[in-house]
This record gives structure tokens, sequence and C-alpha cells, in this order.
């Protein structure tokens, strides 16, 4: 990679994820994995639906019964249990 190097403090989970990133080959597997990391934290920073609900307000929780949180959170069960876990 030639981006620039950032000097940082991370916790010990921000590096475990930072170094298996860094372990998978340049390939166009790991551009789709950075991708979808991306999307995913994205998501997870501001877990709401970018539409309005039924009564035309905009979605402002990730606890109510969206449809789309509701469905983003099911697929992050579904890949959660088809992940073999490490442990």
């Amino acid at each position: 990679m030639t981006d620039a190097a950032i000097q940082t403090v991370l916790n010990v989970e921000e590096w475990k994820l930072v170094l298996a990133l860094r372990e998978i080959p340049d390939s166009p597997l790991r551009t789709r994995i950075s991708g979808l990391l991306a999307e995913l934290m994205r998501f997870i920073q501001q877990p709401r639906c970018l539409g309005m609900q039924g009564d035309g307000f905009p979605c402002g929780t990730p606890d109510t019964s969206c449809e789309e949180c509701q469905h983003m959170l099911q697929v992050l069960d579904d890949l959660a249990a088809k992940v073999p876990s490490s442990e």
C-alpha cells in the first residue's frame, strides 16, 4: 500500500482489528473486506435508517422496529453464525 503513515494510540481490540486487516494479502478480497468494514463502521456509528418512518419523522434511534435497522441486525446475526469461532 502507498498510504501515508498515521500515528495514533490504539487499544488492544483496535490493534487486533488493524493487524488482522493488514495480514490479508493485497487482493480483490482485501479491497472488498476493507470496503465492507468501512460501510459497517459507518452504519454502526449512526445506526439509523436514512429514510423516514411511516409518520414522516426521521428514524432517531436504532432501538425502534425500523425495518432497515432490524434487517441489518439480522444480517449481522446470520454472518456471526456462519463465521467459525476461533475460540
